[in-house]
């Protein structure tokens, strides 16, 4: 089947974009053509034959117009796709840069659309589902929205106009809502976006990493907690850094080293140096290929504090195929990769002192971790495997192009037919 799949993205390319890239590149190599329409902020480096590019204006007061009115240029490259593509089916991945003028090329078309939310705006409009406070959220972008406390700021009405365009004019013809973890899929039944469809993506792994675990580290050296990630506040690490001092009363020997950058950083730095860890904290930097491989060799465990909304945790899960146990916050889509005392630990959202009791517990007991990592690496490769996600994906696509009732919210493998 044609599939046009239509993205927005700002800046650099993240997990979003990696995991649409792949998708495309698995069903294009099993028979199935794609063709990518992506409206970014500034062409990257290096496109792909399967892809154009679509300019548009950054986050602000500048692209309202494009957001909210008519956009000639818009149409015109959609409808151009559209006559040399011919696609069967359109994957809208996201709502977001140039909202009005998609809602309604969409909505006047018979093509049938399916829309996977890629993070969790289509209930709330900044994505965090968390409430000053701890309080997680019920969902839904109401006026509400703006009396919580929450920092929906001055783009609040703007967030409020995109839910009423989505609503209006393209949530009644979308055919499933495709959604990575299994708590968005309840979130958005219970907003009432159906069918929702649960469908977990998947993590591209190393020959290597298929071949085997990597060992356990060297028992005589300091016991490492890693952390793998963007440096941004909803990520949580200044909860890590706050259960790292924690620790450190009962483990003096533990380190924490950290790969990956942000606009954060520098504050992070500045935490650490004021609650007197600056020693225990090695910053790595953003890593790739091999040095990522020997970073994961080095940790004896991996911490995912994020603090606000995680719509999968794709770094949990290359942590357990690479034989290591993780310790996470229970939120999002987290609780889908990490079985609490199966596979790690999970704890509650932005509490270092929880947070440090799971990690040192984690470090103390090497047999259970051992046992948490065999198990989860199990887990891993067996339920989240590139072959299993489109399988899939591609009976979704099936019961779409069929016309067949989507059961509202299931999970994906329900829809996969098997026997004769």
């Amino acid at each position: 089947m044609r599939v046009l799949r239509i993205d927005s993205w700002e800046g650099d390319s993240g997990g979003g974009q990696v995991y649409v890239r792949s998708v495309a590149d698995e069903l294009a190599a099993r028979g199935h053509p794609q063709h990518l329409l992506n409206l970014v902020t500034r062409r990257p480096s290096s496109p792909r034959k399967d892809e154009e590019f679509l300019l548009t204006a950054p986050t602000s007061r500048g692209r309202l117009a494009a957001d909210l009115g008519a956009d000639g240029e818009f149409e015109r490259v959609f409808r151009a796709a559209c006559a040399s593509f011919d696609p069967e089916l359109i994957h809208l991945h996201r709502f977001d840069a140039m909202f009005t003028p998609i809602a309604r090329a969409l909505s006047d078309l018979e093509i049938p659309v399916v829309f996977t939310a890629h993070d969790a705006e289509i209930v709330c409009p900044i994505s965090t589902l968390i409430q000053p406070g701890g309080i997680v959220c019920d969902g839904g972008v109401r006026v509400r929205c703006l009396f919580t406390g929450c920092r929906v700021g001055w783009g609040g009405p703007y967030n409020l106009w995109q839910t009423r365009v989505f609503d209006r004019d393209l949530a009644g013809r979308i055919a499933a809502f495709l959604c990575p973890s299994s708590l968005l899929t309840t979130y958005l039944h219970r907003n009432g976006y159906r069918p929702a469809v649960h469908l977990p993506p998947f993590a591209r792994i190393p020959d290597t990493v298929w071949a085997g675990a990597y060992p356990p580290t060297d028992p005589t050296l300091p016991p490492t907690i890693g952390y793998l990630g963007r440096l941004e506040p909803y990520k949580g690490v200044q909860d890590l850094l706050q259960a790292v001092a924690l620790l450190a009363r009962q483990e003096p020997l533990v380190r924490l080293t950290i790969a990956g950058d942000g606009g954060y950083r520098s504050t992070l730095e500045n935490e650490a140096r004021s609650l007197g860890i600056s020693e225990r904290v090695v910053w790595r930097g953003d890593l790739r290929g091999a040095d990522k491989e020997e970073w994961f060799r080095s940790i004896d465990v991996l911490a995912v504090p994020s603090n606000m909304w995680e719509n999968f945790g794709l770094v949990a899960l290359e942590a357990q195929t690479r034989g290591r146990p993780v310790v996470a916050t229970n939120f999002g889509g987290l609780p889908d990769v990490v079985q609490d005392g199966e596979t790690g630990r999970l704890v509650p959202v932005s509490d270092p002192p929880k947070l440090a009791e799971a990690l040192g517990a984690t470090l103390a007991d090497r047999d259970r971790s051992a046992a948490w990592a065999r198990e989860g690496r199990r887990r891993a490769l067996e339920r989240f495997t590139p072959e299993l996600h489109v399988e899939r994906l591609l009976a979704v696509y099936g019961a779409v192009l069929a016309h067949r009732p989507l059961p509202s919210p299931t999970e994906a493998e329900a829809l996969v037919r098997r026997g004769p």
